[in-house]
């Protein structure tokens, strides 16, 4: 049974979207009369609605990539519910060095694992390893204010068939999901919403964030178990 939804303000699920029902017609079944903005719509208002997801966030570096000095993310593994919790698992480089940390995020407090302690630490959300991260609301709402959108088809993803649709977001939405942006561009990002379910299963973004990032760097993040509710509690 599905727990109850309860939207707190932390900073993982601060923004709720509002029930985009109309256009579904245009956006059911295949062909080339598919309707990429009403497929989206569909999509922002069943996310909103599930109990939670699995989710595989990475960034994936051009071989020419210059190896970062300081802490980079390189993937973060986890899981999300309708209550705005996410307990995941970092995996990154300090310094050259892999370490991976435990994060977990409840009501409005982030818990950090030390990687050479292993203890846990209470955070506030800003001063996070990952920022901010905000990966529920902000696949939501990249759904609802992706610009010059394009369908580009049908494929499978996980086994589900998809619509491929792309288009521009811009940099303010993107960093709920990239932690710091800099850049003023906005970012070409193709998302996957399944032609069934209308639930979102996979979103990539093209570009650098930052000055220091290679601009052919990209970031994806794959989403499994939808409509699964993950009970999240803090560490003891």
């Amino acid at each position: 049974m599905k727990a109850p939804k309860r939207w707190i303000p932390l900073a993982l699920v601060s923004v709720l979207l509002a029930a985009l029902l109309t256009g579904v017609a245009a956006c059911s079944g295949g062909g080339d009369n598919v309707d990429p903005d009403a497929v989206l719509e569909q999509a922002s208002a069943n996310m909103k609605d599930i109990a939670g997801f699995h989710f595989v966030y990475e960034v994936h570096q051009p071989a020419s990539a210059e190896p970062s000095s300081g802490l980079y993310i390189a993937r973060i593994t986890g899981d999300v519910n309708s209550e705005g919790s996410m307990q995941s698992t970092v995996d990154a480089t300090y310094g050259g060095i892999p370490v991976s940390i435990g994060l977990v995020a409840v009501d409005d407090t982030y818990y950090f694992q030390d990687p050479l302690s292993k203890e846990w630490r209470t955070l506030a959300a800003a001063d996070s390893p990952v920022g901010e991260l905000n990966l529920q609301a902000g696949t939501i709402q990249i759904l609802e204010r992706i610009a010059d959108t394009s369908y580009e088809g049908t494929e499978s993803k996980g086994g589900t068939e998809t619509y491929h649709i792309t288009g521009m977001v811009a940099a303010e939405e993107v960093k709920a999901i990239a932690g710091a942006v800099e850049s003023t561009d906005s970012f070409p990002t193709d998302i996957w919403v399944g032609t069934e379910d209308y639930l979102v299963y996979e979103v990539d973004i093209k570009g650098a964030a930052t000055p220091n990032e290679d601009p052919e760097i990209w970031r994806s993040i794959v989403l499994s178990d939808l409509d699964e509710f993950v009970d999240i509690q803090p560490p003891q």
